[in-house]
């Protein structure tokens, strides 16, 4: 028997139409306020069925794209400052990162489960504060708040800006008889985006951790 008899019989069918990384850099040119199964086959330029070959759902590629954009060299590595400074970098991070990812905030909190990048960085967290010699509890109130805050102002976010943004000129224009004291704060305080006033949110939570922890 030749060679050519013992090979098997090429294939003759028609290829693949797409793949999985094609959908997932579609995805990630569309980002996450654009993101839909429709808008994917629309630009990859094939049929919802041969998507779903792909990904059992939107929820799926949304898991996958926070897994392809969220890498931790975005976070800062933890345990070698003071656990203050390590909370206030934490926040620092997971605000940029989501103000550079418009729509990934709201899409995460739909995740059935947090990515795991997200996972890495709260458990790190919780590990910081333990170590500083919180208790278990603070440790979880505390890392879990420094993310929430960090997530608030893209959690109420449009096209008209972020949610905290949103609000200050809410109660710049308010017929309500604010004191103007605290008008002052929301017109100087809240910047666009609210990087600063979250970092200022952060720093008064680490100022009631401090009084919580044991001498």
């Amino acid at each position: 028997m030749t060679d050519t008899e013992s090979r098997p019989a090429r294939r003759t069918g028609r290829p693949p139409l797409t793949d999985r990384a094609t959908l997932l850099a579609a995805a990630r040119d569309l980002g996450f306020s654009e993101l839909t199964v429709g808008a994917v086959t629309t630009r990859v330029g094939v049929k919802y069925s041969t998507f779903y070959r792909h990904f059992p759902s939107l929820e799926a590629l949304v898991a996958a794209l926070a897994d392809d954009v969220l890498t931790e060299d975005a976070f800062p590595s933890l345990g070698e400052g003071r656990w203050q400074e390590e909370v206030l970098a934490v926040a620092t991070a997971t605000f940029d990162v989501l103000a550079e990812h418009p729509g990934m905030a709201p899409a995460l909190v739909r995740l059935p489960e947090a990515p795991g990048t997200l996972m890495t960085v709260f458990r790190t967290l919780t590990d910081r504060l333990l170590e500083a010699g919180f208790g278990a509890e603070d440790a979880v109130l505390g890392a879990g708040t420094v993310m929430h805050m960090a997530f608030q102002p893209w959690l109420t976010a449009t096209a008209a800006g972020a949610g905290d943004v949103r609000r200050r000129d809410q109660v710049l224009e308010s017929p309500q008889p604010f004191d103007p004291q605290v008008r002052a704060v929301f017109r100087d305080g809240i910047d666009a985006p609210p990087r600063s006033w979250t970092l200022r949110r952060v720093e008064l939570l680490i100022a009631g951790l401090e009084t919580r922890l044991p001498t």
